[in-house]
């Protein structure tokens, strides 16, 4: 376990535990919240396959923290969980545990919500500065100073192992998530490229493939197989490498390769045209005036890729039709940036929970 104490002096009246919980790292996080918005206090990582159990860590978090927030009672919690969930439970996809908010709630005798990590993330937005570049950055626009969030609709997606996706609608009063499964929608290609790739994927699957499947961390992955069994690309001593790596390694290598390597850095490219057009076709169907924002380690760990030569933004704002081009041209992009927005997601719907 990895500790970080972010406040030493801290005057909070209400403190939240929020939890990430996904198949690589479990943190957790004491956040105070004060009239101008959330802090965090404390926050604890784990490694998630050294965990039997959620309840466990929590217990070390409290212990670890009782004599520094002594007094000061923990008012609710929430724990966002990388799977499906149902009833205040989440069945982890790549953990063999899962997290129960309601055993949770009697064990530890305050109320403790379980959601959906996309949800956690989507709760984040409203708390991100947009005027901060530490925590969000806007992608290039064609037309500077056209696109400004003027809507209620919001949409998040991030490709991480997966990939994620859910919309974020403000009513006024307050903001409400909602969960998707965008990522599991079946993909369409749009050039010759993408034609090739898809055919490829196809007579793998024997059915018609995903999104998912070319836009996360093993899309990548398939992309580079595609440069390979299709494109037939000259294989150097770096490519060698990524082919003899486990599939789920092969995207960090590929990033990591893409500034020298040419043929890593054609892969980054397709991706990232695949992932503009994907956020476009999210985009017609929801009509996210409040902002498009890209979530996840991959797009934050490769930014430079995607800002360089708008390429994302091409490909997003293309369409056969101008007036619907015009539209996309004044949808918001952001990327986000601060890791932490799934913690602070997760004490805001701890917050929610409790005006509920």
């Amino acid at each position: 376990m990895k500790e970080i104490w972010h406040l030493l002096d801290f005057e909070h009246n209400k403190i939240y535990l929020a939890g990430d919980i996904g198949g690589t790292n479990t943190n957790l996080a004491l956040v105070g919240e004060t009239d101008q918005g959330f802090d965090i206090i404390y926050q604890a990582d784990f490694v998630s396959s050294e965990l039997h159990n959620l309840a466990d860590a929590i217990a070390l978090v409290l212990d670890m923290t009782k004599e520094k927030l002594k007094g000061v009672k923990i008012i609710a919690g929430c724990i966002s969980g990388a799977g499906p969930v149902k009833d205040n439970d989440c069945t982890l996809t790549n953990l063999d545990w899962n997290i129960n908010g309601n055993a949770l709630t009697e064990q530890f005798n305050f109320p403790i919500r379980v959601i959906n990590d996309f949800i956690a993330i989507s709760y984040g937005v409203p708390i991100l500065d947009l005027n901060n570049t530490n925590e969000i950055v806007p992608l290039s626009q064609s037309v500077p100073g056209s696109r400004v969030p003027n809507g209620n609709v919001s949409l998040v997606i991030g490709a991480g192992t997966g990939l994620g996706v859910s919309f974020l609608i403000n009513d006024g009063d307050r903001f409400m998530a909602f969960p998707s499964e965008g990522g599991h929608a079946s993909f369409a290609p749009f050039d010759t490229e993408t034609v090739e790739l898809i055919d490829y994927m196809n007579r793998q699957n024997n059915y018609a493939s995903e999104i998912e499947q070319f836009v996360c961390g093993n899309g990548i992955g398939n992309i580079f197989n595609f440069y390979k069994d299709v494109k037939k690309v000259s294989f150097d001593s770096d490519l060698q490498r990524i082919a003899d790596a486990k599939h789920s390694d092969k995207a960090g290598l590929i990033s990591q390769m893409a500034d020298k390597n040419p043929v890593c850095r054609d892969i980054m490219r397709t991706f990232i045209k695949i992932y503009g057009r994907v956020a476009a076709d999210f985009s017609t169907t929801l009509l996210p005036f409040g902002g498009i924002y890209l979530a996840g380690g991959i797009v934050s760990k490769n930014l430079q890729f995607f800002l360089e030569g708008r390429l994302f933004m091409y490909y997003f704002e293309k369409n056969f039709r101008p007036n619907i081009e015009d539209i996309l041209r004044t949808i918001p992009i952001y990327v986000i940036k601060d890791y932490n927005v799934s913690l602070y997601g997760a004490a805001n719907a701890a917050k929610m929970g409790l005006i509920r």
